[in-house]
């Protein structure tokens, strides 16, 4: 039995809690160093407060303790079996994309151009394609897009949707990313 946790307090989870406390299977030695480059490129970057607000969990969202946060979501959509980069050095002028809800801003997901939509796992409501570029250098992390369960449009049907592409994430992207 997994001892309860008060999710928004507890210190920064290591792997082994995360894995424990959400029931998350890890396969492989190579999935779970991923996962382990993953969660610690999500720590030390989002704040703390950020990173445990309660999250839209769709009906395969895994919990800690029955909450639902923001890390776990943003955790689920990474695909542990191929590389997980949290050091992808993004330089001045390279293009990349972002897409939304129509009249949306772009968050913390990003793409290259070469990437289409459909390799996202992103809903099909999100068609408002943002061409964006670097103002500066940065690094950020790279993943691949896992399916997903897409639950996190409000006033949208859940749907299914498969994941294969290469995705951004870049926290404070407004700071690094500039319209084309």
């Amino acid at each position: 039995m997994v001892k309860a946790i008060n999710v928004r307090t507890h210190p920064d989870f290591t792997l082994d809690e995360f894995v424990r406390y959400t029931g998350w299977p890890v396969p492989s030695p190579a999935y779970r160093a991923n996962m382990q480059r993953a969660l610690e490129f999500f720590q030390r970057t989002v704040p703390r407060r950020v990173l445990r607000e309660d999250d839209a969990p769709g009906p395969y969202g895994l919990r800690i303790n029955g909450s639902c946060v923001r890390l776990t979501n943003w955790m689920q959509a990474i695909n542990y079996h191929l590389p997980v980069n949290p050091q992808r050095t993004v330089a001045k002028g390279n293009p990349l994309y972002a897409y939304t809800l129509r009249g949306r801003r772009p968050g913390n997901w990003y793409t290259f151009p070469s990437t289409g939509r459909e390799e996202l796992a992103i809903h099909s409501s999100q068609v408002e394609l943002h061409k964006l570029k670097a103002r500066s250098g940065f690094t950020c992390m790279q993943s691949t897009a896992a399916d997903a369960y897409v639950c996190w449009v409000r006033g949208a049907g859940a749907e299914y949707q498969h994941g294969s592409g290469q995705q951004l994430f870049i926290w404070g992207a407004p700071s690094f990313l500039e319209p084309v």
